[in-house]
């Protein structure tokens, strides 16, 4: 079938689906997937990294036809990373009803802010970029996550610094629904083996002040500090820390080596630990690796083809095959089927996992270290 019968087919289902169908972020001619995001803020170049991956796929995808002879657009809503803001462009989206599905959320305590309007509109949310365990309660039908856990991360970090005889384990975090997490998932791992962190330090959501912070977990003595912290509060932590004359080994989520940290702290990144949630993006043994890299090099010439720029061509390519999948006359309950169909779905060397009642989709975790250069090293 070519590109303008598919396009006629396309336009007769749309016709034929009516103006309710359109509503939902479908017309003839395209699918409208949104995302609330920070563009503004601390987060915006972890959005600009995964967001060129996302948008890399879809362009080879749009310009081959789309899917069903519909191109798929991803629409970005800066939310400035604050809750409220979040809200507010859900809530407005969900009353014109013109997104099909929301895509790559950013932001536990965002995402976990509108998850139960979502779920309650009956709209899809693919990939909430968090590895939170609250956002993966069962009961949310409509949403499909991609990343492992933060549990699994914290998992492999725990026992990867015991393998290396390391016991005197603390924890910092950012007081948030994301750092509450990755505490809660340390003292879980450590308490299965009969520890305990020798220290915990907070810092606010939001905040660089790590004072109270650096001096708890400087005079426990600890060995290695497990980082529920991102962005310029963990910047000023390793500062701190340094300065505090202690030199413990630092292991921080997979959210760590997006955006100006690793640049900020020069020299003092090189050997922190960094848990992976994607393939290296070197491992050019992987179909899905070499695809992303001519795809990066075809729309994204001027991004670097990282692992964050790589979870964003996976969400997009998991998306697109359930669009597939769901066929000319697109529902989102018939998205949803279609993503629970995905079970053993092979993103290319890597496989991936659904079925109703499992939305988990990956469970791929590897530890990787900053070099002098600060690139992570496999």
């Amino acid at each position: 079938m070519g590109k303008t019968t598919r396009g006629i087919v396309a336009w007769l289902v749309g016709a034929l689906l009516g103006a309710t169908a359109w509503a939902q972020g479908v017309t003839g001619d395209a699918v409208t997937l949104v995302q609330t995001a920070d563009l503004s803020g601390s987060r915006a170049s972890l959005v600009k990294e995964l967001n060129s991956g996302w948008r890399a796929f879809l362009a080879q995808v749009n310009e081959r036809g789309g899917v069903h002879g519909r191109r798929v657009d991803l629409v970005t809503e800066d939310d400035k990373y604050e809750i409220e803001e979040t809200r507010r462009i859900v809530r407005e989206r969900l009353q014109r009803n013109d997104a099909f599905a929301f895509v790559s959320l950013i932001g536990t305590a965002n995402a976990a802010a509108v998850l139960p309007l979502l779920e309650g509109a009956g709209v899809p949310v693919v990939a909430p970029f968090s590895g939170a365990e609250q956002l993966r309660d069962p009961q949310y039908r409509w949403v499909f996550h991609l990343r492992a856990s933060y549990a699994q991360e914290v998992e492999k970090m725990v026992e990867h610094v015991l393998t290396l005889g390391m016991r005197r384990i603390a924890v910092f975090y950012d007081d948030d629904a994301f750092g509450q997490d990755v505490l809660k998932a340390a003292e879980a791992a450590l308490t299965r083996r009969h520890l305990a962190p020798v220290a915990r330090g907070r810092v606010d959501r939001g905040s660089v002040d790590v004072a109270r912070a650096v001096s708890a977990i400087a005079a426990s003595d600890a060995q290695v500090v497990i980082c529920g912290s991102f962005g310029n509060s963990l910047v000023e932590f390793v500062r701190g820390m340094k300065q505090s004359g202690k030199s413990p080994s630092y292991y921080a989520l997979s959210f760590f080596p997006a955006g100006a940290s690793i640049r900020q702290l020069a020299g003092d990144a090189r050997g922190i630990g960094v848990t992976q949630v994607m393939p290296k993006p070197s491992a050019m043994g992987l179909a899905l690796v070499r695809e992303f890299h001519a795809a990066m090099r075809r729309h994204a010439p001027g991004d670097a083809p990282s692992a964050i720029a790589l979870e964003g061509y996976a969400t997009a390519k998991v998306t697109v095959e359930a669009l597939r999948r769901a066929g000319p006359a697109l529902t989102r309950p018939g998205f949803v089927t279609a993503m629970e169909t995905m079970t053993d779905f092979d993103l290319g060397g890597v496989r991936l996992n659904y079925r109703k009642g499992d939305h988990t989709g990956l469970k791929f975790v590897e530890i990787s270290v900053v070099d002098e250069g600060g690139r992570l090293m496999h």
